[in-house]
């Protein structure tokens, strides 16, 4: 969809107000994105609900995200600034690659665990 990919990556802060605890800390996800060899720049501290001034800030054409809902703590769509503008561009979402999904897998795991666990002794 794009020749230079910049992705905004949310703070500790932004995440626990909009959605609740976060699973890695912000200096994780930052380092996590610049990793991905795909990813050309990363901007750290994006605003949980995207604004165009952010965009034309760090020269970004469109956004791109799933095609899952996200909205802010107030339940307002965190992309309809950029919808409204026609700069937002939707993809398909990778099934199983949620933090919830993520999370719930960890608890299943670690409550399997256990209860093997508790059999062998």
């Amino acid at each position: 969809m794009c020749d230079y990919l910049v992705v905004g990556v949310h703070s500790d802060v932004e995440i626990e107000k909009n959605k609740g605890p976060c699973v890695m800390r912000e200096d994780e996800r930052y380092a996590a994105v610049a990793a991905c060899k795909w990813v050309d720049e990363v901007v750290e501290d994006a605003p949980y609900v995207t604004s165009l001034e952010v965009l034309d800030k760090y020269n970004i054409d469109f956004v791109v995200h799933g095609d899952d809902i996200t909205t802010a703590a107030d339940g307002t769509d965190c992309y309809q600034i950029v919808k409204d503008a026609g700069r937002y561009k939707e993809c398909k979402r990778t099934v199983g690659v949620s933090t919830t999904e993520l999370v719930g897998r960890m608890l299943l795991l670690t409550r399997d665990h256990h209860i093997r666990g508790s059999r062998s002794i």
